[in-house]
């Protein structure tokens, strides 16, 4: 028996640092060891001018000596876009080869906006809301393509070959778990491609499941470093 559901899970495992090891990397290159003081949590907020200049000016080496591990659990197309971001990414992802992977697959929510809109562009694709009707068409035969694919997984486990050949019937709707960690100017770089802002320098136009997943780290992110966060945003969201 299959489920589904359209929840993308975004989980903050540990995070370490915080703006004040922004200043503190900054202040190195002019105070040497005397850098040290700047690493206690309350010179972030002395030095919120530092930080935006670093961000403003691009100089992004600072932003790498902290960083966020999260436990995501999101389908296998989400996983194709996520894992191209690799310059400050560490990635570890559940297995097909040496588990059964769970019959866990997606159904886009109501509000996904699907339909291709008038004078729709491959390179800014846009999308409105589907009818009821369509929307419940389109899970109808999602689920049904998952409950055969499935049931055609177990049956090429139940021969005893490879896991890693009898996974070759399922679809990219299936969940995978993932380890991720990241320093903050390697999310800032994720989360201009990832997120659709119209105030961003550069607007991007991602997917809408992988934006989901974005934005459940941009608010982990704001906690932990909120002047870097506003930082990034008053700076277009380019990643420095």
């Amino acid at each position: 028996m299959i489920k589904t559901t359209s929840e993308i899970a975004v989980r903050l495992i540990q995070s370490v640092g915080g703006d004040h090891m922004v200043v503190a990397a900054a202040k190195v290159s002019t105070s040497g060891e005397s850098a040290l003081q700047f690493s206690s949590p309350e010179s972030g907020e002395e030095n919120a001018g530092l930080i935006n200049y670093l961000v403003k000016m691009r100089h992004g080496t600072p932003f790498e000596h902290s960083s966020l591990t999260f436990f995501v659990h999101a389908p296998i197309f989400v996983w194709r876009e996520w894992h191209r971001h690799r310059i400050g990414f560490s990635y570890n992802e559940e297995s097909g080869r040496y588990k059964q992977l769970e019959p866990l697959f997606y159904l886009p929510p109501s509000n996904r906006p699907m339909m291709k809109v008038d004078g729709w562009k491959p390179g800014r694709p846009k999308f409105e809301l589907a009818k009821e009707d369509v929307w419940v068409s389109l899970c109808e035969n999602l689920a049904k393509s998952y409950k055969l694919s499935y049931e055609m997984y177990e049956a090429n486990l139940a021969l005893g070959i490879d896991p890693g050949l009898a996974r070759d019937c399922l679809p990219v709707g299936i969940y995978s778990a993932c380890w991720v960690t990241c320093n903050p100017r390697s999310l800032m770089s994720f989360l201009s491609l990832r997120v659709h802002d119209e105030r961003s320098q550069f607007v991007s136009y991602p997917l809408y499941e992988i934006d989901v997943a974005a934005r459940a780290c941009e608010s982990m992110f704001q906690a932990g470093w909120p002047i870097t966060h506003a930082a990034f945003v008053k700076n277009g969201r380019v990643a420095p």
